[in-house]
């Protein structure tokens, strides 16, 4: 008994806690045991045992929620110890603390009941049945451009059109008095009224064949025809449960339905099996909407005549049907009706719906019971007022599949058909060419959800000298070649259109790789081509790698000895750049010369004045001095990358001296280069100081250096001003003066300004080169000016104030210090 009220709790607890853990509450799979306190299993160890749920169907809805079996262990476990008195350590009640804070877990204790019990089906609002019938876009107006029935019976306010045609022809139109009559020249008066329409035209026929003697005979010349044109209107009334009773006027071809529609059909107690139609006092019909949609019963939607009384009485049974049906609704039901009926009206449930067992929720009066019943009782169980049916899903899992992968051309399920072995999987999911035949693996899921593995020989099953039993859920993996070894590549370096690692293929040549490579580069040495090659793990030679070297062809056609040479797996093939190769570099020179533009470097060796000399010498308003050259940083991807990373990234930059040099190197490609260059591009040039002067003058000196590819050299006319930046009270521009020194360009612009840092205050020169204030002695020796400089005052260092904590601990550590001083003079003393 104590086992099967623990498993009852264990299971209850597992749907309860599922809300606190996951806003899914379908899903159990995330459940941790060890994250629940005793104080909350004891809270709803009552409300299990009031629940009224037997532990198969607890066990049921848990286990399709995702429940684990290790979950239900531990907590049957846990249960125990506090039906035993044991109490869990210190990390659990912390862990409850947490929760509570978290989660309010005893505000959510009627998840349970909102889960599956009937109270939630009756406070779902789901919507009656049939009732909006009445309120949708299909109508149930009285019609009236229809055949006349030959049921219907005539009354005072009918039109009655008689039509006379053959050797006579003549037409009468005449309306039925209150009486019930009509009259014809010639004839007299008919009675009509209260007589269905074939009797009236058998009436007439004989009044009129007295004028009218081609009527009758063996050979009648004149034919008679008797309709019906305006019909008269009729008021019904409509009583009861209805949402707008009343008196109606409707046609008199109206029937209970047409009626209903004009009331509004029933209201929310309003019975839809049991409508009442009363004719003089008696009972003439009762209509069941439900039977004339699904059955097409019309003996309880008679015609309606003058003075009838519709009564809609209140509903006597309903029944909720919700879950994983096709319509979930309040259902009426008559008494004698089964569960079969209920399936019958609702369409039943919906593709997923767990239907083998079907839980009936009821309430006797004074408790809650429950019936599970199956598909053989559906036309025997028997439903009583405020019954609830609630379908749940099927579970997720499946009862024979199995599953393979790997080197397979069809991986994936399977059905698990009776006794079927491995043999007949593999027959039907077709090994893959790179089937592994030397092993596989059926991975097994256990009875107790564990797993376990059994390895087989692939080449002795497909052979038929051993053959293994499927189990559902088995997932049979057949390992793949290209799995299993390692993946054979041949590689190729240097000189070639795409290096990289290409797939071995046996009787490869060098020549073959080269031309899967896309070929040689024009600057390929193919005089000598190398070879590395893996040194076998049996060799007993300490070498890396054994290297071979032959000539191949430049068209790469057929050769002796390359040709005949095999790569073989994991071989390096290297081709090396011709020693005599050499492709044009070109720069740029730009500003005060005779012909700026591009130019070709002639040698490895051109330098700065070869460069003045084919531009044509300086022109009359060149200043050499302040003549600049940028370069490239040539960077490789690694720094290439780390440059673009700080391009984009927005800081302040603490290292003033760097700002201030792209600034400068900025200001020198806009000040002369017709290229605008973006910072992208910016970031990757430097500007190199050279003093063109010196270079014109002594051509063999150090000053004329060599030059490289990219080169811009921009060479300016005669720069008139100085810029002071940084640090000033004014950052301006200042004409140059020639008798001015570095602090009166500093005094013209307004001075130092409090932050500034004088002592590391420098200057920039037109032509890119620095030189920093220096320190003789006591003073400080500036810099020299020149036309076009950029002078640049740093600022200094913010200090970082001292914190009232860290001042109190400065005090303290001097207190304490003096006391230890005064101490030791004392004992000196």
């Amino acid at each position: 008994m104590r086992r099967s009220i623990s498993r009852v709790v264990l299971l209850f607890f597992l749907a309860v806690f599922s809300f606190s853990y996951a806003q899914d509450i379908d899903d159990l799979s995330k459940l941790n045991v060890d994250d629940l306190s005793d104080a909350q299993i004891e809270a709803y160890m009552v409300r299990v045992q009031e629940s009224g749920l037997t532990m198969e169907q607890l066990e049921l809805l848990a286990r399709q929620r995702g429940m684990s079996s290790s979950q239900i262990s531990k907590l049957r476990q846990r249960i125990l110890k506090v039906q035993t008195g044991e109490t869990t350590d210190q990390g659990i009640i912390a862990n409850e603390n947490r929760i509570r804070g978290n989660y309010e877990i005893e505000d959510k204790v009627l998840f349970f009941d909102n889960l599956i019990t009937p109270d939630s089906l009756e406070t779902e609002k789901l919507p009656i049945f049939g009732a909006k019938i009445f309120e949708s876009a299909l109508t149930f107006e009285s019609p009236t451009n229809v055949a006349t029935p030959e049921s219907y019976v005539l009354g005072p306010g009918d039109e009655v059109i008689i039509d006379i045609y053959g050797a006579s022809e003549i037409t009468y139109q005449q309306t039925i008095s209150p009486d019930g009559k009509i009259l014809i020249s010639g004839v007299g008066p008919i009675s009509l009224g209260g007589v269905p329409i074939r009797t009236a035209r058998s009436r007439v026929f004989n009044q009129l064949s007295s004028i009218y003697s081609g009527l009758k005979g063996s050979r009648p010349n004149t034919f008679m025809d008797l309709s019906i044109g305006d019909i008269r209107t009729i008021k019904i009334n409509v009583v009861g449960n209805v949402k707008r009773p009343g008196t109606y006027a409707l046609s008199s071809f109206s029937s209970a339905f047409n009626a209903l529609y004009e009331a509004g059909g029933p209201d929310e107690n309003g019975s839809m099996r049991q409508i009442d139609i009363i004719r003089s006092g008696e009972r003439i019909a009762t209509l069941d909407i439900y039977k004339y949609f699904f059955e097409g019963d019309i003996l309880g939607n008679p015609p309606l005549q003058e003075g009838d009384v519709i009564v809609v009485k209140t509903y006597a049974n309903r029944v909720v049907y919700a879950g994983e049906v096709k319509q979930p609704a309040v259902y009426e039901f008559l008494e004698g009706e089964h569960y079969s009926d209920l399936l019958g009206f609702s369409g039943g449930a919906t593709a997923i719906g767990y239907t083998d067992n079907v839980t009936l929720f009821r309430s006797n009066g004074r408790a809650k019971s429950l019936k599970t019943f199956g598909k053989a009782e559906y036309d025997k169980v028997s439903l009583y007022d405020g019954d609830s049916i609630y379908v749940v899903a099927m579970s997720d899992t499946y009862g024979n599949r199995v599953k393979i992968e790997g080197a397979v051309e069809q991986p994936g399920f399977y059905e698990l058909k009776e006794n079927m072995k491995l043999s007949e999987l593999l027959s039907i999911s077709n090994l893959s060419k790179d089937a592994y035949l030397e092993r596989g693996n059926i991975i097994r899921l256990e009875n107790d959800l564990s797993l376990s593995n059994q390895s087989f020989d692939l080449m002795s099953v497909l052979s038929g000298k051993s053959d293994y039993q499927l189990r559902n859920e088995d997932l049979v993996k057949i390992p793949s070649i290209l799995d299993i070894e390692e993946r054979k590549t041949v590689s190729i370096l240097g000189e070639i259109r795409n290096e990289g690692d290409y797939p071995f293929v046996e009787g490869m040549t060098v020549e073959d790789l080269i031309t899967i490579s896309g070929g040689l580069l024009a600057s390929a040495n193919t005089s000598k081509v190398e070879v590395a090659r893996r040194v076998s793990k049996d060799s007993k030679d300490f070498k890396t790698a054994l290297i071979f070297d032959f000539k191949i062809n430049s068209n790469l056609s057929l050769n002796d000895s390359a040709s005949t040479f095999e790569l073989k797996a994991f071989d390096l093939v290297t081709i090396k750049a011709s020693a005599l190769f050499r492709t044009q570099k070109s720069i740029k020179i730009e500003g005060e010369v005779m012909r700026p533009g591009f130019y070709a470097l002639e040698t490895e060796e051109d330098r700065l004045t070869d460069l003045i000399r084919r531009a044509g010498g300086l022109t009359f308003y060149a200043y050499p001095e302040g003549a600049s050259l940028i370069r490239d940083l040539n960077l490789n991807q690694e720094e290439e990358e780390e440059v673009e990373e700080e391009r984009t990234i927005e800081t302040t930059s603490t290292d003033e001296g760097d700002f201030y040099r792209k600034q400068q190197l900025e200001g020198l490609i806009q000040r002369d280069s017709v290229d605008q260059l973006n910072t992208e591009l910016l970031a990757k040039k430097e500007a190199i100081g050279i003093q063109l002067d010196k270079a014109l003058k002594s051509p063999k000196s150090n000053y004329n250096i060599i030059l490289e590819d990219g080169d811009v050299i921009s060479i300016p006319k005669e720069l008139q001003t100085v810029r002071v930046r940084g640090e000033v009270l004014y950052p301006t521009r200042i004409m140059f003066d020639r008798l001015a020194n570095f602090r009166d360009y500093i005094s013209l612009a307004g001075g130092f300004s409090d932050n500034a840092q004088t002592k590391r205050s420098y200057i920039v020169y037109a032509n890119g080169r620095a030189k920093r204030t220096k320190k003789l002695l006591f003073f400080k020796v500036f810099p020299s000016v020149e036309p076009g400089a950029d002078i640049f005052v740093p600022q200094r260092p913010e200090r970082r104030k001292l914190t009232p904590g860290e001042i109190l601990g400065i005090t303290s550590g001097l207190a304490s210090l003096s006391l230890v001083i005064v101490q030791m003079v004392n004992v000196l003393d």
